[in-house]
């Protein structure tokens, strides 16, 4: 059921994505809350299906249409951050947002 986290699609994809979708920061904060044993089966399954269908190359609206292609996974991810947002916590957002470069420093 888990999704290795070198997955090598999962992550060039979020890359592809991450400065072009609004929801990168919640699919992987929804990846680590997927990946924790505190996180309830049944959500983690309903995180799975949410990315899974994410990633999939073929689905409502293909991804390479400009514009429309990301607003069905969009819907995705929304769906299931709703239905799962107890077990998302702080600590799998700040881990979303370092990987993705968006953590704040001391600096800043």
């Amino acid at each position: 059921m888990t999704m290795n986290i070198a997955d090598p699609e999962f992550w060039a994809k979020v890359k592809k994505f991450a400065s072009k979708v609004p929801f990168a920061t919640d699919a992987v904060a929804m990846f680590y809350a997927m990946r924790d044993r505190k996180t309830p089966t049944k959500d983690r399954l309903f995180i799975y299906a949410a990315l899974i269908y994410w990633l999939l190359p073929f689905d409502l609206i293909p991804d390479f249409l400009a514009g429309l292609g990301q607003l069905d996974d969009f819907g995705a991810i929304s769906l299931a951050l709703m239905s799962v947002r107890k077990s998302v916590t702080p600590a799998h957002r700040a881990k979303a947002k370092a990987v993705l470069g968006l953590a704040k420093t001391n600096e800043e």
